[in-house]
């Protein structure tokens, strides 16, 4: 993308899905330890949130910070996080696949 007259213009990667990528593809090692809080603030302020929020949910192991919300790899924060995503994720117009939550819950009864 390019201004008109006033040379090259900061281009805006976009994902398959159409929405801008997040400053989480620039340094994913940070959103994949642990959390701090401008972290979590930038994801909060990003244009992909809600998508991210439905990605999470949708992927077997997603874990790190996704949407502003740290997702543990196991144990009872994780069912809370991702149902914490799933919501987020709805109430802004993006519908969960339900089959793959159930992909998810069999992994962690095993």
């Amino acid at each position: 993308m390019k201004a008109a007259g006033n040379g090259p213009a900061e281009t805006t990667p976009i994902g398959l899905d159409g929405l801008p990528l997040g400053e989480c593809t620039r340094d994913p090692e940070r959103w994949t330890t642990a959390a701090d809080e401008d972290a979590k603030s930038i994801c909060r302020a990003c244009t992909r949130r809600w998508a991210c929020a439905r990605e999470a949910v949708e992927l077997p192991r997603a874990e790190g910070l996704w949407a502003g919300i740290v997702v543990p790899e196991a144990g009872r924060g994780r069912g809370h996080a991702l149902r914490q995503l799933r919501e987020l994720a709805e109430r802004h117009g993006y519908p969960v696949r339900a089959r793959r939550i159930f992909v998810e819950q069999f992994l962690e009864s095993a």
